[in-house]
């Protein structure tokens, strides 16, 4: 499973996201577990991530297919 980044990451963005796909499978399992325990969300799981820098995240919008920058 592959992380999506869009807009103009920082440098060690391909760092941050050789990491973040190694644990993704955790991570996602993890988001999953708190939609259920913490929200009462069950019946679906998580199947994508996207890395958006901080400085874009007011600006992303996304959608079933995923997200990009306005």
């Amino acid at each position: 499973m592959s992380v999506k980044a869009v807009g103009n990451p920082p440098p060690e963005a391909d760092q941050i996201k050789a990491v973040i796909e190694a644990r993704l499978p955790d991570i996602l399992a993890s988001f999953s577990k708190i939609l259920k325990e913490e929200y009462s969300i069950s019946g679906i799981s998580v199947g994508g991530f996207t890395v958006v820098p901080d400085e874009a995240s007011e600006s992303v919008t996304c959608d079933q297919d995923g997200c990009s920058i306005d």
